[in-house]
């Protein structure tokens, strides 16, 4: 792999004068060989993402023979660093916390360290109420005591903020009979429950809409309540804790400097960039060969397969997996929206916006210092973000007077390899799926940031699903 920076086919620059750059810089664009001479290994890793990632380095280092093969011109799966104006864009996953305990080992390992996003705790908030025709002006300050209540008040199921669902946030069936009473619930379903309360502070039930949208990329009522229970668990049952860990500080090298860092660990792995899978064989000797779409077909003693759950209904198992597992394959999850940066014309300070669904854009927040970069979020094509006009009009009614230089951003709905943002359960989904997706079919086993125990959703969940498939991978090959 190389540490220069070359264009990914991934991603995209809008111009407010209709011009378009497609393919975005960035360091995790690797040259590899298209082709390898070696057929036979250890293990296979189909997907260069952070599990795959750590997982070929891991493995190389026990002296495993690894090939890797990743469908993508780059490694880090859902996450990417540019920089464009000598300003870094996170275009997909980003934020990290020191309690985040796999990625922090990472960072630590590496000598990196962190940057913040100022908008996370802006004292100027904008929201867009009555469907986007009035605009409120609200300071974090007073905000910020409803929000807690309301929060509190939406997670507390139990009488004990949600603690007897998720006691121990990184063992999510420690209790089972519990979860199952609230795995059918929505999102919806939970603010409806409670939806008195907001009898005489109708606003508050909005921005509320607006900030769970924004966390399941989806309509409420397709999201699962589980998944926010666990969030809400992992970030200590409170709200400025909760923030702090999923928008707050990103790795200041960038996301690509860490798998860059990985994949400069790895030992003697055998990459292949641009190389999509077409199936994968299970032979009668009990070894696995992996097809490719360009025609190449590598055998090995095992593979592990970090797809995104959204993408993995697409690879043709031969014999079949499980009916369960194929089943849950199937039905997917939460496919997302949209995250994208829009450059200003001028900057703007701290500022964070939100609006409830239907708006196209249902947050967004300054990230840099001076407030010159907002980081937007919407759901489901609501919005099409390289249509400059269309991304104008709608911060516009935020911010009136606003003028944007460019828009930057991927489309990661509707990337083939990944079929969706980041991932959130729908109801019912925690129990029938979960354990059936994490379960391996040696010589066949499954990692990535899906399936994950505890910051699904996060590059710290998918550190955790790669490190999780080794310790099996290893025990498989030591008893073969």
């Amino acid at each position: 792999m190389t540490n220069n920076s070359n264009r990914t086919r991934d991603g995209f620059i809008q111009y407010s004068n209709d011009s378009r750059e497609t393919g975005l810089f960035t360091s995790a664009a690797g040259v590899s060989a298209t082709s390898v001479i070696d057929t036979n290994f250890d293990v296979i890793i189909i997907g260069a993402g952070f599990s795959g990632l750590v997982a070929a380095r891991e493995l190389s280092l026990r002296n495993r023979n690894v090939l890797l093969i990743e469908a993508r011109d780059r490694i880090g799966g859902r996450t990417f660093t540019t920089e464009h104006e000598n300003q870094k864009y996170e275009m997909g996953g980003g934020w990290v916390h020191w309690s985040q305990p796999h990625v922090w080992s990472e960072i630590t390992r590496y000598g990196f360290s962190i940057c913040e996003t100022k908008g996370a705790t802006a004292d100027r908030i904008s929201v867009l109420l009555d469907n986007g025709s009035r605009l409120k002006s609200l300071s974090m300050t007073n905000l910020m005591s409803q929000l807690c209540e309301a929060m509190n008040n939406y997670s507390n199921v139990d009488g004990v903020q949600g603690r007897t669902v998720f006691p121990l946030p990184h063992e999510p069936f420690a209790a089972k009979e519990v979860i199952e009473m609230y795995d059918k619930l929505s999102m919806q379903d939970r603010l409806d429950q409670i939806s008195t309360s907001f009898d005489n502070n109708r606003e508050m039930y909005d921005i509320m809409d607006a900030y769970l949208s924004m966390n399941s990329q989806e309509k409420l009522c397709e999201s699962g309540f589980l998944d926010h229970l666990r969030w809400w668990a992992l970030g200590d049952f409170e709200t400025f804790r909760l923030f702090d860990k999923t928008s707050r500080y990103k790795i200041h090298e960038g996301t690509s400097a860490l798998a860059q860092a990985i994949s400069n660990d790895c030992r003697d792995v055998k990459w292949l960039l641009s190389t999509p899978i077409s199936s994968v064989h299970r032979t009668d000797d009990n070894k696995v060969t992996i097809h490719t779409k360009n025609g190449q077909s590598f055998t090995a003693c095992t593979a592990i397969i970090t797809v995104p759950l959204n993408a993995l209904y697409k690879l043709e198992f031969s014999p079949p997996l499980k009916l369960e597992k194929q089943r849950a394959i199937n039905e997917r999850q939460c496919r997302g929206g949209s995250k994208f940066a829009i450059k200003l014309a001028k900057p703007i300070g701290n500022w964070c916006g939100f609006a409830p669904y239907p708006s196209p854009i249902t947050q967004a927040f300054t990230d840099d210092d001076e407030g010159t970069i907002i980081i937007a979020f919407g759901i489901e094509d609501l919005l099409d973000i390289r249509d400059f006009n269309a991304v104008q009009r709608e911060l516009s009614k935020w911010l009136p007077d606003i003028q944007i230089k460019y828009i930057i951003g991927h489309d990661w709905r509707n990337d083939s390899f990944a079929e969706g943002t980041w991932g959130w359960y729908r109801p019912g989904q925690t129990i029938s799926n979960l354990l059936t997706l994490q379960e391996h079919e040696p010589p066949l086993f499954f990692a990535s940031s899906d399936i994950a125990n505890g910051w699904r959703l996060f590059m710290d969940g998918a550190l955790e699903s790669g490190l999780s498939a080794v310790r099996h991978v290893e025990e498989y090959l030591k008893n073969k």
